[in-house]
């Protein structure tokens, strides 16, 4: 399986305005020319009007103060509520974050290999008004490994994801996927579409083999000269060669950079790599015996999940495959969003979240 993959508060200008050092030029007419006055030279008397204007400035600086620490304060006090852990599902330890609160959201990462990391901090933006539950899946991040390969198939990831929807009490859900992960969602929507209350397909990959291979071309298309040199550098580094993280998510970075529209975002990736990467990695090869070749498109006609599509318009995947599985799945609106390709909550962030609110919010009760 081919991998497929401000606010800014401003205080600290008006603290340095209301704390700057007054300059006071004074003119003395009986110093010799070319003389500099001194402090103890020049007197200096201060006018009423002075005495107000310096009240005045002690008043504003007090204010900024006071405004600096109250919104600081509030915006630690607004930090999304966070919980972490592990469950035990179908035999795998599975690791979980949840952050938000509200209304449940499972979210499934890419891959396959990845992690939830890079989701955030950009998804943040939704847990003021979701609960946000991430997990890594098995063989995946900080999540354990099946014992063998035989634990390596679709039908065990698709019952992992059925599996943390139980473990949380969840009677039915809303589903977001991403990538690798939308594979993996369509699978479970076919085989337990009656827990579910939305689909929402991020950047997902097509439930048809054919339309990822061409994906896969555009972005080896997209791939520069100065991406293979940065690549060489990265994988003849010994950081690299031993599979320490940091090298790894710099490896990945570059590779990711064709599936951006504006490349420089490729930057904005939260990737981490845990030791038995590798390992892991090795493992979940098998999972190309089910996803070398296959066509899903026949059997997306039973869904009746509403469902919501969404693609950045710089998006490798062709556009005809886009609009193929908006007309696949009935109950389904396909959104296209400009200038951002592959992470739209990276590149696109306020479109993204709009857009998930308003899908959500038209749901029927």
């Amino acid at each position: 399986m081919k991998r497929l993959f401000d606010t800014h508060v401003e205080f600290a200008r008006c603290f340095t305005a209301c704390n700057s050092s007054q300059i006071v030029i004074l003119k003395e007419s009986s110093l010799a020319p070319g003389e500099l006055p001194s402090a103890r030279e020049v007197s200096y008397r201060m006018t009423v009007l002075e005495r107000a204007l310096r009240i005045i400035s002690k008043a504003a600086y007090a204010l900024c103060l006071a405004l600096f620490f109250s919104v600081n304060n509030g915006i630690a006090s607004e930090k999304p509520k966070f919980e972490e852990g592990t469950k035990q599902i179908n035999g795998v330890t599975l690791y979980y974050k949840i952050i938000g609160a509200g209304e449940p959201i499972v979210i499934l990462h890419g891959g396959p290999g990845m992690d939830h990391s890079y989701f955030l901090p950009h998804m943040e933006r939704l847990t003021k008004s979701y609960k946000l539950i991430f997990f890594d899946q098995r063989a995946s991040g900080r999540s354990a490994a099946p014992k063998d390969s035989s634990g390596i198939t679709l039908e065990n990831f698709v019952a992992d994801i059925d599996g943390i929807r139980a473990a949380f009490g969840l009677e039915k859900m809303h589903l977001m996927a991403h990538s690798w992960g939308g594979l993996l969602a369509l699978q479970y929507a076919l085989k337990h579409g009656d827990h579910l209350k939305s689909l929402m397909l991020i950047s997902s990959v097509s439930p048809s083999s054919a339309d990822n291979d061409a994906a896969n071309r555009t972005l080896q298309s997209r791939f520069t000269r100065q991406d293979s040199l940065d690549r060489a550098k990265v994988m003849q580094s010994l950081a690299f060669q031993k599979r320490e993280s940091k090298a790894l998510a710099e490896f990945f970075k570059i590779v990711f950079r064709s599936t951006f529209h504006d490349r420089k975002f490729a930057r904005q990736l939260n990737l981490t790599f845990q030791p038995d990467y590798a390992k892991k990695s090795a493992l979940l090869r098998y999972l190309s015996k089910e996803t070398t070749t296959y066509d899903w498109y026949p059997q997306l006609a039973a869904l009746q999940t509403p469902t919501l599509i969404m693609y950045g318009e710089a998006e490798a995947l062709p556009k005809e495959a886009m609009h193929k599985l908006n007309k696949s799945i009935k109950d389904s609106e396909l959104v296209i969003l400009k200038y951002c390709g592959h992470f739209p909550f990276i590149e696109a962030p306020q479109d993204f979240v709009v857009n998930v609110k308003s899908f959500l919010n038209r749901l029927p009760e």
